[in-house]
């Protein structure tokens, strides 16, 4: 790829390079299965949610009456206080373990096909800034994540008018969408990690290990060295109710951490946008949590440009 005088044509192929990408991806069968499963996981989310929450309301009131006719003194609802969206909260933990991996396919995916077939090669030897092609790399990824979860949260819309007395305001529907705004932000970290470790890997299996293997750290064990959080109790939506431990080397590790834990940044973003503020005396509150997710956005996106400009046109991964 070669530079050219004329910017303004250029960065006109940069939609033509993202539609051309976008193709590809739909076609893939592999994205398109854990897609699926990601959206339907989603909507079940809601509904057992809902369901769950329902079926506590329900109990509450058949025990009315037995309590009253027993003379014993009637507890509140336990669910006054909760904030309707609270019963999305599962949705957190689906997002940031199906969302991260599927994001994760789909950043690799998009340069991996093209380093495979050959595509890649061809596109070099053509008079095409290398920046044009990432940008239009970097445009599919952001769609896809985008529709991704723009399918969801319709489908989690749907399935929430479908229940019977929601209960939920005009500011509770402006925080859903927030939600899936911060999960899209918390999703293309991913997919641009992936992305630029596609690039700069030689191999295939290398290229989708690594980004993997952080997502790994990032939700298993930064909980565990930082809060005395089990890999189990990370996955655990609560978890963001519940004071963790009091130790002095936690006291010290949290903080620490904290900074680099993106995957609890984004649950105590999205606690604090469902309604379920988290506890955990290393969270960096909503600000911070954004802060931190943008950030990481920021760094794996100048990542991912850096390495499609700097490769060399006659690269392809393998395996061998």
């Amino acid at each position: 790829m070669s530079d050219c005088d004329s910017t303004p044509r250029h960065l006109g192929v940069v939609p033509v390079v993202a539609l051309n990408t976008l193709r590809v991806a739909l076609r893939d069968r592999t994205v398109l299965l854990l897609t699926l499963i990601f959206l339907a996981m989603v909507v079940l989310s809601a509904y057992l949610g809902w369901s769950a929450t329902n079926t506590v309301n329900h109990i509450y009131t058949q025990a009315l009456p037995i309590l009253r006719a027993s003379g014993m003194p009637i507890p509140p609802n336990p669910l006054s206080d909760m904030p309707p969206l609270a019963m999305l909260r599962n949705m957190t933990t689906y997002i940031s373990l199906l969302g991260a991996l599927v994001a994760i396919v789909l950043g690799f995916q998009t340069i991996a096909e093209d380093m495979r077939s050959g595509v890649f090669a061809l596109i070099a030897s053509r008079p095409l800034h290398k920046a044009t092609y990432a940008g239009g790399k970097i445009l599919a990824l952001l769609v896809l994540i985008a529709g991704l979860l723009g399918i969801a949260a319709a489908g989690t819309i749907i399935t929430l008018l479908l229940m019977p007395d929601p209960h939920l305001s005009f500011t509770d529907w402006a925080s859903l969408l927030k939600f899936y705004g911060v999960s899209g932000l918390f999703l293309s970290a991913f997919g641009l990690m992936a992305m630029g470790s596609a690039v700069w890997s030689r191999s295939e299996s290398v290229g989708l290990l690594v980004p993997v293997a952080v997502w790994l750290v990032l939700t298993f064990v930064f909980p565990q060295i930082s809060a005395n959080i089990n890999p189990m109790a990370a996955l655990n939506p609560i978890k963001a109710m519940v004071e963790p431990p009091v130790s002095a080397f936690f006291d010290i590790s949290g903080p620490v951490l904290a900074p680099l834990s993106l995957v609890a940044a984004y649950r105590d973003a999205a606690a604090t946008l469902l309604g379920f503020a988290p506890a955990d005396r290393a969270s960096l509150g909503m600000t911070g949590s954004l802060v931190l997710i943008v950030t990481a956005n920021l760094a794996f996106g100048a990542l991912a440009m850096t390495a499609l400009t700097r490769v060399s046109g006659t690269r392809s991964t393998t395996d061998e």
